[in-house]
């Protein structure tokens, strides 16, 4: 596959907005022939390849370019990070804990060899607050679980911002998961210095986030979000009423990565927000 985010003409989204907001163009989201005339303006000036089409060198000429990563758990097995890097990814999630008491095997040796190829580095965290429903202060548990091992990883300056990976929670209790998942997102990120991202889909959102409280959804839309919706182009489908924007979108959970065995996921990063994500 291709690791070279690219808009042309007719794409739409809120990429083209950041494109035409950079370069002048009127901000309506769709790449019509007016915006393909202001990036070929503005390649012209910059003496790039005139050709209409916002790739990586012209997004990155303005600062925006949308950066390809994948994100790693155990079931991928040992990893050759130098051709993952060789092939154009830059940046790495890697699964550490699960619930109170898992931790990922092998999560170590992947952070240590991903850093030393180069990658940008982060850590997540697959949340249970479905597990111990009731427990007194069980997302505490699982954060501690979570800050633990990333120690052991050793979080740095320049790593990307922790992550709480929502795919489970109460069926039945939609306020109780947005609190677990605010307690244990303020804790993190209190101990970390950042603001944990929140990744999920539209099928979990639906299920377990929707029908609470507005004010605890707004709060939940405050972190930044990493959105699964399986689809090619330059923008995700599957997407919630809860953000307007995504920060990173998991847009393959099957792609194919040279270095990696089997399927992998893969991700965007919006363009200029690998800055905001990192530790600093």
């Amino acid at each position: 596959m291709s690791f070279k985010y690219t808009l042309r003409k007719d794409d739409k989204g809120q990429e083209v907005v950041r494109l035409q907001i950079s370069i002048g163009a009127t901000a309506d989201g769709h790449f019509g022939p007016a915006t393909k005339k202001s990036v070929e303006e503005y390649q012209e000036e910059k003496s790039l390849t005139v050709d209409g089409i916002a790739g990586p060198q012209t997004l990155g000429s303005l600062g925006i370019e949308v950066y390809p990563g994948i994100d790693l758990s155990s079931h991928n097995g040992t990893v050759d990070f130098k051709k993952v890097a060789a092939a154009g990814v830059k940046y790495v999630w890697i699964k550490i804990t699960e619930g109170s008491t898992h931790q990922n095997p092998g999560f170590q040796k992947k952070f240590d060899d991903a850093r030393e190829a180069g990658l940008i580095v982060g850590a997540y965290h697959f949340g249970r607050p479905d597990t111990y429903h009731g427990l007194p202060k069980d997302w505490e548990n699982e954060a501690t679980n979570f800050l633990l091992q990333l120690e052991k990883a050793g979080i740095e300056y320049g790593d990307l911002f922790p992550v709480l990976d929502v795919e489970k929670g109460m069926k039945t209790d939609d306020n109780y998961n947005c609190r677990w998942c605010l307690n244990w997102l303020e804790r993190v990120g209190a101990e970390t210095n950042t603001r944990p991202l929140i990744y999920t889909a539209r099928w979990a959102w639906q299920m377990y986030i929707m029908k609470a409280k507005k004010e605890l959804q707004e709060d939940i839309a405050s972190y930044p979000v990493w959105l699964a919706s399986y689809n090619s182009g330059v923008e995700p489908k599957r997407k919630t009423t809860l953000w307007d924007t995504w920060d990173v979108w998991q847009w393959s959970g099957s792609g194919t990565v040279p270095g990696v065995k089997g399927k992998c996921d893969q991700n965007w990063m919006a363009g200029d927000q690998l800055c905001k994500l990192r530790v600093s």
